[in-house]
């Protein structure tokens, strides 16, 4: 029984956007150490299901048409230079005479395409790089949602997607659950 429980993993999670091909994180990198309800991280998969008129609506078969991957926290770290970097409609304006005064400003045109960079979650406090996951291609959906209430604390709801990498290895890569540094 002590092995299966072994295998039983509970705690907060860590979110590193930019990370090098070995799960370093690079110089830019955007982290969110602090979460409120922790980090989900799950697929989406959709498919097709060919139907004959022979068998009506059942179908007879099924096969894929493609995967991506979702990452879900809210995050109390209301840094919003951390947005700046990987929101494109979003801009830092520093004040030409006092660099303390400094004002976000967040444009609503269409067009705009999200910077994607390999992204990290890793578990706080664990060194153990089988437990990391690894997003190869991820882009950070933001909308603001800032609350001002009594009995809760302001956050930030951070929505990142997976897509499959076209120039990764093996094509199409999605994402890497453990070590990313291992070799065939």
């Amino acid at each position: 029984m002590a092995a299966e429980a072994d295998k039983i993993y509970a705690g907060p999670g860590i979110f590193i956007w930019g990370v090098d091909e070995n799960g370093v994180p690079e110089t830019d990198s955007v982290v969110f150490d602090m979460t409120q309800g922790g980090i989900r991280f799950y697929t989406e998969t959709t498919y097709y299901e060919p139907t004959i008129d022979q068998t009506g609506t059942a179908a007879i078969d099924t096969f894929t048409t493609g995967t991506i991957g979702r990452v879900e926290f809210d995050t109390p770290d209301m840094d919003f230079g951390k947005v700046v970097k990987f929101n494109a409609n979003a801009s830092e304006v520093v004040d030409a005479t006092d660099p303390d005064k400094v004002k976000y400003q967040v444009t609503g045109l269409a067009g705009k395409r999200l910077p994607r960079k390999r992204a990290m979650i890793q578990p706080q406090g664990v060194t153990d790089p089988a437990r990391f996951i690894y997003l190869e291609s991820c882009g950070i959906k933001f909308d603001a949602n800032a609350q001002f209430m009594l009995d809760d604390n302001q956050k930030f709801t951070i929505n990142a997607t997976a897509y499959p990498d076209l120039n990764a290895t093996p094509r199409g890569l999605l994402y890497t659950w453990g070590d990313i540094t291992a070799t065939a």
